[in-house]
């Protein structure tokens, strides 16, 4: 029991294959000279030590074993440092030959570089397994995977051939799959989802009947799915809007899993891992799906970019706030900041800016005397997170519960951001000593305070962040709540509508270094 309590923690979200607990305890009796329990007598001794603890048949058909779920070993564990053990975590859905292929991966997308070479006598795989042990103390392994909605049919007759219950199997099915997809990177094993996409969207059919079959559940049957019937399923508008919505609600849970905090100081080699991973995703799921109608490509696609663009942003905002807390605790520089600060002309730039912003002039006093006042005070940056917090709490207090909530947001970022860049030219026309500490200030703040507007309006039309920020581009899959009569009025006069519903806008960026400010 002590050694049962020493070694393993309940943890929801992760699973561990039972053999591998039993191989644990054979080797701590072999090491001590103990008489182990048969495997049934310790499964109850678990259970007993473990309350709740769920079991769970996971991976491939013809290749699934027994999980428990709900258990992980302890970080400061000895039986990390086990080799066997790196190939049993987040294993879920996974064949017995890509197994096999773990040993060859010396390195974890560049993760475990570091760790090999402190130590000449450990292998790439201990290394892959400490350094991810390491990382995850800044992650969040205890998030709850919210629920799915229901696909709402509505008045759509399924096509001779499909009935109901194969709309219920694709439900099970993919909520397993997500399920995988969040067990994984919770594990930080990101290069484990692209065999997991094309495990699930283009399985090899077996040679009998060749269904798609993934992990079953002790408590769920397990169901199977012809790929022609996914194909087809996935072609229906309304099944295709619910799997949009399921993967907003993924990648959300994704996104709080590996950024808790976007203010909290993280490694290097993690924050480089999931900017990797980002990188990738877009083409892991495009060759996955490359068989699928092209509108079901896109949907998926568009919803997959917003992810990884918001990683991207999350872990750049991340990067400055590490830079941006040196220069906040220096007392010299901050002295040099306020004397440089107190020399910018402000009522020239209120001139300037009004006429463009129209923004209320006592409004704009308040926060200039509160920025120079919290300045003075040498806050701390989470004081500073808890100011531009209220700052945008009283700006957009008096649009709550409005529909036009969402557009006064957006016109607040462009009215902070033109105020700021007036300051910055300011302060560069006079050559002020601490320019590059207040550009870099202005850079944290201003996409700091983007982190919170997109955060407002999510909770003000009940959509996930990633939704909000990542489908203005494409307009068929826009929630109406997200735009009001004059943004559908302005989006009307574009010259090229087809062009605008082509592809995600994440996409049409990157790929149109030229697009025009209509394009934005």
């Amino acid at each position: 029991l002590q050694w049962l309590l020493d070694n393993y923690e309940t943890a929801e979200g992760v699973s561990l294959p039972r053999s591998s607990l039993y191989n644990h305890y054979l080797r701590h009796c072999q090491e001590h000279k103990l008489d182990p329990v048969n495997a049934a007598s310790f499964g109850k001794l678990i259970r007993s030590v473990f309350m709740g603890l769920r079991t769970r048949r996971l991976g491939t058909r013809g290749n699934s074993k027994y999980h428990y779920y709900g258990i992980r070993l302890k970080p400061e564990s000895p039986l990390n440092r086990l080799q066997e053990d790196t190939q049993y975590m987040a294993m879920r859905q996974q064949p017995i030959h890509q197994k096999q292929r773990y040993r060859a991966a010396q390195k974890m997308d560049g993760m475990a570089e570091s760790a090999s070479n402190s130590n000449p006598h450990t292998t790439p795989e201990q290394s892959v397994a400490a350094q991810s042990q390491h990382h995850q103390q800044f992650i969040d392994v205890t998030h709850v995977f919210p629920e799915f909605p229901a696909p709402d049919l509505g008045n759509v007759l399924l096509q001779e051939g499909f009935t109901l219950n194969d709309v219920k199997t694709l439900q099970v099915l993919y909520r397993r799959h997500c399920e995988a997809t969040l067990d994984v990177v919770m594990n930080l094993q990101f290069h484990y989802i692209e065999k997991l996409w094309q495990s699930f969207w283009s399985p090899k059919a077996p040679p009998s009947d060749g269904p798609t079959a993934l992990p079953s559940s002790e408590d769920e049957p397990e169901g199977t799915l012809p790929k022609d019937k996914l194909i087809t399923l996935c072609k229906y508008e309304p099944i295709l809007k619910w799997m949009r919505s399921c993967d907003h609600i993924l990648y959300q849970a994704l996104v709080e899993i590996l950024i808790p905090d976007v203010l909290r100081p993280v490694p290097s080699t993690l924050t480089q891992a999931i900017r990797n991973f980002a990188k990738s995703l877009e083409g892991w799921l495009m060759n996955a799906m490359s068989e699928f109608p092209p509108q079901v490509v896109q949907t998926k696609v568009g919803v997959v970019s917003a992810f990884a663009q918001t990683l991207r942003r999350y872990t750049s905002l991340n990067h400055l706030a590490q830079a941006a807390r040196a220069v906040l605790q220096n007392t010299s520089q901050i002295n040099q900041m306020l004397s440089d600060l107190n020399r910018v002309d402000f009522a020239n730039v209120q001139e300037q800016a009004s006429w463009v912003c129209q923004c209320e002039e006592g409004m704009v006093q308040k926060l200039e005397q509160d920025f120079k006042l919290t300045l003075q005070q040498q806050s701390s940056l989470d004081q500073w997170a808890s100011w531009l917090d209220n700052v945008v709490t009283q700006v957009l207090k008096h649009h709550e519960g409005s529909p036009s909530f969402p557009k006064a947001a957006r016109q607040f970022l462009l009215k902070w951001s033109f105020y700021s860049s007036m300051v910055i030219r300011d302060l560069t026309l006079r050559s002020a000593a601490s320019f590059g500490s207040f550009h870099l200030i202005r850079l944290l703040y201003d996409e700091y305070m983007f982190y919170l507007v997109e955060h407002r309006v999510a909770q003000a039309t009940g959509e996930t962040p990633i939704a909000v920020m990542g489908e203005f581009g494409d307009l068929t899959s826009l929630s109406p709540t997200l735009l009001d009569k004059d943004d559908i009025g302005e989006l009307g006069t574009e010259e090229d509508p087809e062009r605008a519903l082509g592809e995600p806008l994440v996409k049409r960026e990157r790929s149109e270094p030229g697009h025009s400010l209509q394009d934005i």
